[in-house]
């Protein structure tokens, strides 16, 4: 892999695309926010991605958000459930 320098002068960082048309995709940047100075050094590392790719990843990347909400929500619920939770499964099992 080859290494970069930005305009700046300092090494550039490989950081990663999350929006829709280039979703996963790396690229070289400026470690520093153009905002706070830097130059705005921008080259791609990977390869453009097929336009199947740029069309399924997002909504695959919206699923696994979605679903990792819902396990977050379930884990909140079991957590305020308790031990009071586990006393049933307990009481159960007594008259079983």
């Amino acid at each position: 892999m080859a290494v970069n320098i930005c305009h700046c002068s300092r090494l550039a960082r490989i950081r990663c695309c999350w929006i829709d048309a280039n979703p996963g995709r790396r690229f070289y940047g400026c470690d520093t926010n153009r905002d706070e100075g830097g130059c705005g050094f921008f080259v791609w590392l990977d390869p453009p991605m097929c336009e199947r790719s740029r069309n399924v990843i997002p909504g695959l990347l919206r699923s696994v958000d979605r679903l990792q909400a819902e396990l977050e929500t379930a884990r909140q619920r079991e957590t305020e459930r308790g031990e009071h939770g586990r006393d049933w499964c307990y009481h159960g099992s007594f008259f079983s």
